[in-house]
């Protein structure tokens, strides 16, 4: 054979070899490879049932508010009873506007007696108690003590209707308000009623020594203190010659 053509066939066996062992190996790494890389493991497919949620219960709607109550309105009051009156005239109006109205009349105040010595005729008759006067008891011992004080012959008119009577206003201290007081300047014409006109004689006498006795028997001794407020009134009545002995 030509020396050529056996080149040829050489190289084209060489090529053809080439080519095949080329092959083997790729089949051999295609076979390989799946055993040198772990394969992944397949996913797990999960069935997830899904479960609806509850519904919701619908809440009950609101009430609705109560209606307001209606204000009632009071009944009007009953018209005052009408009462026929005569129209005043012009004037009367205008004075009953001017009229102030009127004030309550003050309690009528108990008339202050004027301390003094007197006499008189007739009986001894007691006045009424008045307010604000010591009791009777206590001026029947407000008298027997001035009596022990006085100095005075009552023979002389022992069967008379002579009264002697004294006025007096007496403090709490047991003193005498106003001429008789102990310590008062002397002065009969303050103390004894129509002591400048009195002739003199027994009945002038008589009213200056029970004067000065009622200036000695001071301060005289008093009931216990009862609240009624002082000075306090009191009256003495009696007939001298009724003391004669």
């Amino acid at each position: 054979m030509h020396p050529g053509v056996v080149d040829r066939r050489l190289t084209a066996a060489f090529f053809l070899s080439a080519a095949l062992h080329v092959l083997v190996a790729l089949l051999l790494q295609i076979e390989v490879l799946p055993d040198l890389f772990p394969k992944e493991p397949a996913e797990r497919s999960m069935e997830v049932e899904v479960v609806p949620e509850p519904s919701r219960p619908i809440p009950p709607p609101a009430p609705e508010p109560p209606p307001e109550p209606q204000k009632t309105e009071p009944a009007p009051p009953p018209p005052p009873l009408q009462r026929p009156q005569l129209e005043p005239a012009p004037l009367a109006e205008k004075s009953a506007a001017l009229r102030p109205s009127p004030r309550p009349d003050p309690a009528p105040k108990q008339a202050a007696i004027a301390p003094g010595l007197s006499t008189d005729s007739g009986t001894v008759s007691r006045p009424a108690q008045a307010a604000g006067s010591l009791a009777q008891s206590a001026q029947d011992k407000v008298l027997a003590q001035v009596i022990a004080m006085w100095h005075f012959n009552s023979n002389a008119l022992r069967g008379s209707d002579m009264v002697l009577s004294a006025s007096l206003l007496i403090n709490r201290d047991g003193t005498l308000s106003g001429p008789m007081h102990k310590d008062a300047p002397w002065n009969p014409d303050a103390a004894i009623k129509g002591y400048s006109k009195l002739p003199d004689g027994t009945t002038k006498r008589m009213l200056e020594t029970f004067l000065l006795a009622l200036r000695m028997a001071q301060p005289l001794q008093l009931p216990p203190d009862d609240g009624k407020g002082w000075p306090r009134q009191m009256i003495l009545r009696f007939k001298p010659g009724d003391l004669s002995r």
